[in-house]
């Protein structure tokens, strides 16, 4: 799975495998989109599946009351918008690009041909939704029980995580803002500023600017484990 799970610490799981890649990429239909662009919104139709080829992407769940909560963070090779395979084909969140981006775009009579053709592909769909699923219960329970600081550092082990597909590049900046990350773990941007502040002194993470990086991920992850429920 090329996206950011937050309830799993190892961050990149399930990466689809090289000529499933090839494969996806190889169609035609490619799209580019600038930054903050939308390839799709909360309550569209959903009549297609996009794979990811250059740049990053976030999935945003807009509230009734405007307030936004970010799911997942894409990275290149993820599938998006499996909401077209639905009984009820809707958009269930919005996609927003956080760099210019290039995705396939296969509607979905073609993505039901091809997992027919490539049954691999049809078991990937099923271990990437199963993943979802696993990810966004274990963020529920720990909305309902930890507390943010351990929230917000679960996050940031995540989101440092190296990515495999770009290198062995270790520390890699946190590709979130302070009001991201409130989206992200659900809690005001003041209360993520002062917390990253208590793990900047404490040697955790290095702040820079608007950039961030965790400088001590044995430190970061030891912190999370010592803070427990109130």
């Amino acid at each position: 799975m090329r996206e950011y799970s937050i309830g799993n610490t190892t961050g990149l799981d399930s990466i689809l495998p090289l000529n499933l890649a090839e494969k996806l990429a190889g169609f035609s239909s490619e799209k580019t989109f600038t930054r903050n662009a939308a390839i799709y919104n909360q309550g569209d139709p959903a009549d297609n599946i996009f794979f990811l080829l250059q740049g990053r992407v976030k999935s945003i769940l807009i509230r009734a009351s405007g307030q936004q909560s970010i799911l997942r963070i894409h990275l290149p090779h993820s599938i998006l918008g499996l909401t077209a395979l639905a009984s009820n084909p809707v958009r269930d969140a919005t996609a927003i690009c956080m760099d210019p981006a290039v995705v396939v775009t296969m509607p979905r009579a073609m993505f039901n041909d091809l997992m027919r053709s490539e049954p691999e592909l049809g078991i990937y769909i099923i271990r990437l939704l199963t993943d979802r699923m696993s990810d966004f219960h274990h963020r529920v329970g720990d909305l309902m029980e930890q507390p943010v600081e351990r929230r917000l550092a679960q996050a940031l082990l995540v989101l440092s995580t190296p990515d495999p597909g770009a290198g062995p590049e270790c520390a890699e900046e946190i590709p979130l803002s302070h009001e991201e990350l409130s989206q992200l773990i659900n809690t005001r941007r003041p209360t993520v500023s002062s917390i990253l502040s208590r793990f900047a002194a404490q040697g955790a993470v290095q702040k820079s600017g608007r950039k961030l990086k965790v400088s001590d991920r044995a430190l970061l992850a030891r912190l999370t484990n010592e803070i427990h429920p109130s």
